[in-house]
């Protein structure tokens, strides 16, 4: 820093990813979210820092315990607020940077209150404003006078984020705050330019500028996370909150714009190789000269995480493992008055056979007096191969951009599958069988209608068609194969693109009529796709309404199906007209018991047989998933 007074340099401490309150009613890690956010307000004070800067996720919960916030009360006084001097200036208009309060002013600058280290903090995704009156807990806090919390954002049509400006002596500070929004939304927002960034036009470049925010990092899936080319250019440092992994050191942007600093979570909150490392806080020192400096002051000791890729199925060999992960973490301590005793164990265990697996609850037991989390010490996973690398398996990553490139909002899905295949440049994401028309629309009818055996079929179906046709050319050679399948593919292109007569001209229904086997019957001109499982006797279909049969959409009469009791049946049919717009009949269903039904606005019932029984009826059906049911997925780790 050489000549530059301290007058002139802002010295900030900065953590992300508190999660005060995690685990609270765990009997031994219930205070290890508040031991650590306290170890974090003591080195503030011992540092000399001008203020705190919280990245996000301060409490675990958006509806905190009364005990979390007791404490984070009781915490925030006791290491924030004496008789300290605060040595910087606050000079923008805080009823721009906190509109949310009653009498917005920053804290340390309230008459009323003592405030020695001012804290500026955002919200994360664990703690955003929910309820009645969409209040954050951070509100709270703030509108006791024990922090400042800016970068919320309550138009998400458009975004506008105006900086908190301060200065020091000759360094001018520009603080800009982004709260947690819903990535694929914030992801959008920015596609289409409606999110700005506010900055200071008279002397601009004698601004630093940081910028903090609470989103996802990595790329979770095409719009799940924030691209840092998004970001503004003119900012020269982004504090990357919710990301739980510590990655301390400043980066370059992937653009070489600005740089990036990831604090990760102060606490551990699932039992994840990023969280196995070390945990950092940073102090941050920016001076006038635009210099920046990162030191890493505090880790807390977390034993490794250990990956077995060849386990052995005794349970001895793993119980040994386990002992030596303990072993290696005592020799960790630091004998620090607040430091766990206990450590958190967690063994992957990678299994190819189930013979291989024993009682993790029982196992546990044994170190119970041992490690903080004897219920989930080894985790098993199915050991999957790794697909290759060459290039086959992969998504075409500039053709999908190009698909999601312009709004897609009113787009439907089978075109968006066809403009994908039609932008590839790779021959090797090709298709070298199947045709986009009919793989568009049978991922229409997955994903519009929930039929979930409808890609199944067009596959199943041409490739037949695909087998049929090689074994109709004489003295086909294996070299041959591939040639002879792209010219037959080709051809059927051609003639889909010809019109419905040239179509229907090439390809014919398929059917396998057997008394215990699906029958399959697909006409590709019209895309009709219907299956039919017949399982032997069974089923009351000869009283009327028992097997009837509804039409569902477009208003159309029922009809009434007897004749079919001798079996128990189920049916998928699903019809699209190319000749009439928007026409379209769909046939579900029967359950396991024989009885068939469906959910219609027309009514066509037996004899005594009412409204209320044919829904019911259609309810209990095992092969059609009623519409709009959601499904909680089973995960081996806590969320972040």
């Amino acid at each position: 820093m050489g000549s530059v007074s301290n007058k002139n340099i802002f010295k900030i401490l900065v953590a992300t990813d508190n999660h005060l309150g995690y685990l609270e009613k765990d009997p031994v890690r219930g205070k290890d979210s508040y031991n650590t956010f306290e170890e974090v307000l003591e080195l503030g004070v011992s540092e000399d820092v001008d203020f705190i800067l919280l990245g996000g996720d301060l409490f675990h919960d958006n509806k905190p315990s009364r005990d979390s916030i007791l404490c984070c009360m009781d915490l925030l006084r006791k290491y924030t607020f004496g008789k300290k001097a605060v040595n910087f200036d606050f000079i923008s208009d805080p009823a721009v940077n906190f509109p949310n309060l009653k009498n917005p002013c920053v804290n340390y600058k309230d008459p009323n209150l003592n405030v020695a280290i001012p804290v500026f903090s955002i919200h994360g995704n664990h703690d955003d404003p929910s309820g009645l009156g969409q209040h954050s807990p951070l509100e709270m806090l703030s509108s006791a006078g024990l922090i400042n919390y800016f970068g919320r954002v309550d138009n998400l049509n458009d975004v506008t984020i105006s900086p908190l400006l301060m200065t020091k002596g000759e360094c001018k500070l520009g603080l800009y705050g982004l709260s947690a929004i819903k990535d694929q939304r914030l992801y959008r927002l920015f596609r289409e330019n409606k999110v700005k960034m506010l900055q200071v036009k008279q002397d601009k470049d004698d601004w630093f500028n940081i910028l903090v925010l609470h989103q996802n990092r990595t790329k979770h899936s095409l719009t799940n996370y924030i691209p840092e080319e998004f970001l503004d250019k003119f900012i020269d440092l982004v504090i990357w909150g919710h990301e739980h992994e510590c990655l301390i050191d400043p980066v370059k942007s992937s653009d070489d714009a600005f740089y990036i600093i990831q604090p990760g979570s102060s606490v551990a909150t699932s039992l994840c190789a990023g969280e196995a490392v070390k945990k950092h806080v940073a102090i941050l020192e920016v001076n006038s000269q635009k210099q920046m400096r990162d030191i890493s002051l505090s880790d807390y000791d977390l034993p490794e995480i250990v990956v077995s890729k060849k386990i052995h199925p005794i349970e001895e060999f793993v119980e040994e493992k386990v002992k030596e992960m303990i072993e290696k973490s005592k020799k960790q301590l630091t004998e620090h008055a607040r430091q766990p005793s206990k450590p958190i164990i967690r063994l992957r265990v990678e299994y190819t056979d189930e013979s291989q697996m024993f009682n993790v609850l029982r196992f546990g037991y044994k170190f119970q007096d041992t490690v903080a989390n004897p219920d989930n010490i080894v985790l098993f996973r199915k050991f999957k191969k790794a697909l290759k690398k060459d290039g086959t398996n992969e998504v075409d990553e500039s053709a999908m951009d190009n698909v999601f490139s312009a709004d897609i909002s009113q787009v439907k899905v089978e075109d968006i599958v066809q403009s994908y295949f039609e932008d590839l440049d790779n021959d090797m994401h090709k298709m070298r069988l199947l045709s986009e028309r009919g793989l568009a629309y049978a991922v229409n009818q997955f994903v519009e209608k929930d039929y979930k055996d409808a890609i199944q079929l067009i596959f199943d179906h041409q490739v037949s068609k695909a087998v049929e046709h090689l074994s109709n050319i004489k003295n086909l050679k294996e070299s041959q194969i591939e040639d002879a399948l792209e010219d037959y593919r080709d051809n059927r292109t051609s003639e889909e693109s010809g019109g419905r007569r040239n179509y229907e001209k090439n390809y014919s229904n398929v059917s396998k009529n057997d008394s215990d086997s699906d029958v399959c019957t697909i006409e590709e001109d019209n895309y009709e796709i219907e299956t039919t499982s017949k399982r032997g006797r069974g089923g009351r279909g000869s009283r009327g309404g028992r097997g009837s049969r509804i039409a569902r959409g477009g208003g159309r009469t029922s009809r009434a199906n007897a004749g079919t009791s001798k079996s128990k049946m189920s049916s998928l049919k699903f019809v699209q007209n190319n000749e009439e717009e928007d026409e379209e009949e769909i046939t579900v269903v029967s359950d396991n018991r024989g009885r068939i039904g469906a959910k219609s606005n027309t009514r066509a019932y037996g004899k005594g047989q009412t409204s209320m029984k044919s829904f019911l009826d259609t309810s209990r059906s095992s092969t059609h998933r009623k519409r709009g049911a959601k499904y909680d997925s089973d995960s081996d780790e806590d969320t972040q």
